[in-house]
């Protein structure tokens, strides 16, 4: 049995593996450790378009003769899938700027199929509502609709470009996430006088600026720093009262909105924010 990864042959002695399944998952273990996934299969050269594992355990260690495996890390499937994203809204876009309704249609009638990742990737724009919030269920009917539209999806296509950006540019966005984090920073601890005196709008559009930046820098601290410790620690302590903000916002609790920023969060992004400048003191040293 010959396997190859990614092209290269891959040195693999069997312990005790009996069938396809069982190759495959002992491989795909290895693979988490390097925060790496199987994406493609080939079985004595023929692609493999089905994975299913009862009809994987009917395929003995004798029937195979040539295994090519192909795999991606996190973070290569996940600019993959973006610029995937990115290729449909800019369709989309275009089919709104011709106000041309038939590839409109047609391009609108495959958002289902978007819908999933493009909430997985941009759940600040979905926050509260999911899919509901999308605001182009068929062709527009007025001049108005069909400007709404074209801003709705200019401001996805713009959050994608950003997304690939810091991917592509991580200690470019690292270092421009500062002094953005120190003026939402500001902004998140006058929300609570800001819903007490009735400006909610206002204050959730700071609250959702404020996410998706605090988002963003923990991305990028966990893609440049995936073993951390201290990375962990704060992804750990910021992870739950987030959690309840989302939930804060499901609910319309304008109190607990202001009380989790003020007391939880805003307390911590101190140290996010040395973990963000030592990062950029390592790259230079």
């Amino acid at each position: 049995m010959k396997i190859t990864l990614d092209g290269q042959p891959l040195n693999y002695t069997l312990e005790g593996e009996q069938n396809l399944y069982q190759v495959l998952a002992s491989i795909a273990q290895w693979l988490s450790s390097q925060n790496a996934e199987i994406t493609h299969l080939s079985l004595n050269g023929k692609p493999l378009d089905q994975w299913n594992q009862k009809d994987f355990e009917t395929i003995p260690i004798r029937e195979i003769d040539q295994l090519d495996i192909t795999t991606a890390t996190e973070t290569e499937q996940e600019f993959n899938e973006l610029e995937i994203l990115l290729h449909y809204f800019s369709l989309l876009q275009r089919a709104l700027e011709s106000r041309d309704p038939n590839p409109l249609m047609d391009i609108l009638s495959e958002y289902p199929h978007v819908q999933p990742p493009l909430e997985h990737y941009l759940r600040s724009v979905f926050l509260t509502e999911g899919s509901a919030r999308f605001p182009i269920q068929g062709v527009p009917s007025k001049e108005d609709d069909w400007k709404q539209a074209e801003q709705f999806v200019q401001k996805i296509v713009s959050l994608l470009e950003s997304r690939l950006y810091e991917i592509t540019h991580p200690y470019e966005t690292c270092e421009s996430l500062i002094p953005i984090l120190d003026q939402t920073k500001q902004e998140i601890e006058h929300t609570s006088v800001l819903l007490q005196t009735g400006r909610d709008r206002e204050a959730i559009r700071n609250v959702l600026t404020f996410i998706e930046i605090l988002s963003k820098a923990l991305r990028i601290l966990s893609r440049l720093h995936p073993s951390d410790h201290k990375v962990k620690e704060v992804h750990k302590n910021l992870s739950p009262p987030l959690k309840e903000l989302n939930e804060a916002f499901l609910h319309r609790d304008s109190v607990l909105i202001g009380d989790l920023l003020e007391y939880e969060i805003a307390p911590k992004l101190e140290e996010l924010r040395a973990l963000l400048l030592r990062t950029l003191a390592e790259r230079t040293s």
